[in-house]
């Protein structure tokens, strides 16, 4: 069975100088492109069995948009330290440990380690950068526990409109 990683720059959050990167909420704009961005994945049909993300606020919440938008129980998304961390390898190391009976997985995670990611997981495609509330996703023919460098095929791509 094929594997989809729906992979999710944040959406838009507020600026700040203060040293509270990990508390930044989004921006009304941030929440609608979120909404956008969720109702596309909705659209696509996807059989969405985890959401995983960073515990940032600003990553949090636009989980929590695609969560709700999908019916998917808020209390299920995944909090992991390892997104906000910002190791891509880290973050395989999440994956290939996720279950056989996943399928389809959301990780809303921080640029430009969403980029390293997604350009280490795909066989023919990479990316420079990735705007809030972007995502790319990526295919694998192979259980969670196989997925490794360039196995990934590009699957989707979703930008919000300006």
């Amino acid at each position: 069975m094929r594997r989809i990683l729906y992979l999710v720059r944040h959406a838009e959050a507020v600026t700040v100088r203060d040293g509270t990167d990990k508390l930044r909420a989004l921006t009304q704009r941030g929440e609608s492109d979120a909404l956008q961005l969720a109702t596309y994945i909705k659209e696509k049909n996807s059989n969405l069995n985890l959401i995983l993300t960073s515990p940032a606020t600003r990553a949090l919440t636009t989980a929590q948009i695609i969560a709700r938008q999908l019916s998917y129980d808020l209390k299920n998304i995944r909090v992991e330290d390892s997104i906000y961390s910002a190791r891509k390898l880290e973050i395989l190391k999440l994956l290939t440990n996720l279950a056989d009976s996943i399928h389809h997985v959301v990780l809303v995670g921080h640029y430009p380690t969403i980029v390293e990611l997604y350009n280490y997981l795909s066989e023919n495609d990479s990316k420079q950068t990735m705007n809030p509330a972007e995502m790319c996703s990526l295919a694998f023919g192979v259980p969670w526990a196989e997925v490794t460098a360039g196995c990934g095929v590009s699957n989707m791509y979703f930008h919000p409109s300006l």
